[in-house]
């Protein structure tokens, strides 16, 4: 991994640990992001395939409830461009935390049914 200064502008308001990592409370979660230099293929994914830029960042979200990923979420910023980082790292936490409401709503949904069909019958 290649370490070199940022100017100021380009400081998007968060730092990473060494090893990429940073974490968030986010609407009550610990939302847990991994930044690596995004690929092409990455990219592709975000951008249109000509747009790809050597400075692009993959950050990647992850929520975990009693040892299982119950969301995820990812969106590739700019390391050059401050708002680029900083509206990733929104959308990342936004789409993260709103992961993790839809599988618990369903799992909850799921538990219910279960329950209905084994209550005992009146």
């Amino acid at each position: 991994m290649e370490l070199r200064q940022l100017g100021a502008p380009a400081d998007p308001g968060f730092r990473l640990d060494l090893d990429g990592t940073a974490r968030f409370t986010h609407e009550g979660y610990l939302v847990v992001i991994q930044a690596r230099r995004a690929t092409a293929e990455d990219t592709r994914s975000y951008f249109e395939p000509l747009e790809t830029d050597p400075h692009d960042v993959l950050l990647t979200g992850a929520v975990t409830l009693e040892g299982i990923d119950v969301g995820t979420a990812s969106a590739v910023g700019n390391e050059r461009d401050s708002h680029s980082m900083r509206q990733a790292l929104e959308e990342v936490l936004r789409d993260t935390v709103t992961e993790v409401r839809r599988t618990v709503a369903a799992l909850n949904a799921r538990v219910e049914q279960i329950d209905r069909e084994h209550r005992p019958q009146p």
